[in-house]
């Protein structure tokens, strides 16, 4: 025997064993599974599963036919033991003229065309009551609920935890059914997702609800034919802290984080604020970039371009910009946008327009901080506000605080309310030291809204009032514009007060930046990296994780739109190495876009 002939007798010796074995961990594998896993154990561990079953019921394809019909109601052969239920809607068929085969003649079966829609209103045993909502019926017309996928608009409330209304998504998806249609609206108002999916050509549109419970959440979900906008099924299900946390921290779900950006787009220019708002009132988000100096709108996609026309909100040399959000606070269908600037000392008095009066601020010339108010009306930017204080969005709401040449921030937060003008509200009560950039709010199952805050070291802390529940064991690694306090003496120092990074709160999970400097002792070197971190509050702990991972350089500002978060960078030293060898400006930001959902 040939050493290659003797080989090739040890692999297939190898392989009948490799067969063998594999047929037994087949044979076992069901068995093990069953033993092992708490999962399997009960098939219907998914919570979800209950109410996917639910809405796939009213779905179930089926075939009848009409047996009696008195005015608008028609009486067909089909009842609950054909899992007939009332809500549902049967297309009504009618029988035509025989089709011949255009070769064989033969007879292949009749011809049939749609002639009305009959709804459930009354299910027995054997047969159903129906109502004849459109067209008409008369005996012997067949009734089908077709094979063909169902055309469904899927939309959440924004209060929504985001995983949980995720992973409903998915389970409905997979089950074939339907084709599923998203949207970037999210309500909880019936009227604004029938309109939003007629626009879309939906013929039923689903609306996931929920409320907090002492145990979790309540989740709900109601079910509308889209043609008349009447709602035919509405179900609950409970969903316990516990098996929302498994949800939301799943192995799953970091293994997405790690497949890197979606897009990347080189910014020519020094971007340094990012935020994202209707603008034009027309239903979709844009993209606003500030210099610094000047901010420019833009149209999400694979290359930014510019919206509007291009106009833009031409700022001064004076101004350089801290913040910038936008609201719409005025309720006018479109978002004004707020930017706060440290602004230098002006030789010259300011003088702007408030809709009636010139207004002359001559504080300003002193410098320190001012904020503005802007609104697109027609082709260009109205100037509608003008304070010196700082200004920040926050849910639904506009609030300030004043500004100190001495500490930085001074006073009280408070709220800023549209009454055809804009004025000051109450003030907010926040735990000590808590300033306007530092906090945001979360809802706790059991007690209510707590609050989520940086403390002056970089720490966050939650509190109950001023009970404090939480800290988390690092800092986030330092922020990037920082003020020293004045001091009368330049041997004293004071320290410094800071523009926190956004908090930004996505359903009940928190994003977050953290940077990694270069060396833990001389932060002031710079960052060699960055990450988008999330937290989730159960009730009882606080879980953190990491979004996204290892974005080479500091994270400037950030935004999510829809299902993507939008990352500003500016690369490790602030510069752009390959740009000097192609010749262009290393000095620009780097925008990352990040696909965030599942499925």
């Amino acid at each position: 025997m040939t050493r290659r002939e003797k080989d090739k007798g040890n692999r297939n010796g190898l392989y009948c064993l490799y067969r063998l074995m594999y047929a037994l961990l087949i044979a076992l594998c069901p068995m093990l599974y069953a033993l092992c896993s708490p999962v399997a154990a009960n098939a219907d561990d998914n919570l979800l599963n209950g109410m996917r079953d639910e809405t796939v019921s009213y779905f179930k394809p089926m075939t009848g036919r009409v047996i009696k019909v008195e005015g608008q109601k028609g009486l067909v052969n089909l009842g609950t033991g054909d899992s007939v239920k009332t809500g549902m809607r049967f297309t009504i068929l009618r029988e035509g003229a025989t089709f011949i085969h255009p070769v064989t003649k033969k007879a292949l079966g009749k011809l049939e065309f749609p002639v009305g829609r009959l709804e459930i209103k009354e299910a027995g045993i054997d047969s159903s009551m129906g109502i004849i909502i459109t067209g008409e019926a008369k005996e012997g017309d067949k009734v089908r609920i077709s094979e063909i996928q169902v055309s469904m608009l899927f939309c959440q409330s924004g209060d929504i935890d985001w995983y949980i209304a995720d992973s409903y998504y998915r389970v409905l998806k997979e089950t074939g059914r339907f084709n599923l249609i998203e949207t970037g609206i999210e309500t909880d108002d019936p009227q604004e997702v029938i309109k939003e999916a007629k626009r879309l050509n939906a013929e039923v549109a689903l609306l996931l609800t929920s409320r907090t419970v002492d145990s979790g959440m309540l989740l709900t979900q109601r079910l509308f034919w889209v043609s008349d906008g009447l709602g035919f099924a509405e179900m609950d299900t409970e969903i316990d802290a516990a098996y929302a946390k498994e949800m939301r921290f799943g192995e799953e779900f970091f293994t997405l984080r790690k497949e890197g950006a979606w897009l990347q787009v080189d910014l020519p220019f020094g971007v340094r604020l990012l935020t994202v708002g209707d603008i034009d009132g027309d239903g979709n988000q844009e993209i606003l970039l500030s210099t610094g100096k000047d901010v420019r709108i833009y149209t999400p996609g694979a290359d930014l371009q510019p919206a509007l026309g291009g106009i833009h909100i031409k700022g001064s040399n004076l101004d350089d910009h801290l913040w910038i959000e936008t609201i719409d606070l005025n309720e006018n269908g479109r978002d004004e946008i707020i930017v706060t600037s440290m602004r230098r000392k002006a030789e010259t008095e300011d003088v702007y327009r408030n809709g009636r009066d010139e207004v002359t601020l001559s504080s300003v010339r002193s410098g320190g901080i001012v904020s503005y108010i802007y609104e697109l009306r027609g082709t260009e930017f109205v100037l509608l506000y003008k304070d010196n204080v700082f200004l920040r969005r926050i849910g639904k709401e506009l609030i300030a605080q004043a500004y100190s040449k001495d500490e930085g921030f001074m006073g009280d937060v408070f709220s800023i309310l549209w009454e055809g003008e804009y004025k000051r509200g109450s003030s907010i009560k926040l735990p000590k030291d808590i300033n306007i950039y530092d906090f945001i709010y979360i809802d706790d199952p059991r007690t209510g809204r707590l609050i989520l805050a940086y403390d002056e070291k970089g720490f966050l802390n939650l509190y109950d009032k001023d009970i404090r529940l939480w800290r988390s064991k690092t800092d986030t690694g330092g922020f990037l514009t920082t003020f020293k306090k004045s001091s009368p003496s330049m041997l004293i120092d004071r320290g410094e007060w800071a523009i926190k990074d956004r908090l930004f709160l996505r359903n009940r999970e928190v994003l977050l930046v953290k940077r990694i400097p270069f060396l833990e002792m001389a932060r002031g070197l710079g960052y060699k990296g960055s990450q988008i971190k999330n937290l989730w509050w159960d009730g009882l702990s606080m879980e953190e994780g990491v979004m996204i991972d290892d974005i080479k350089g500091s994270v400037l500002d950030y935004a999510v739109i829809g299902d993507k978060v939008m990352v500003l960078v500016s690369p490790m030293f602030g510069i752009k190495p390959e740009n000097i060898l192609k010749g262009e400006n290393p000095l620009g930001s780097i925008l990352y876009i990040y696909w965030i959902k599942k499925g």
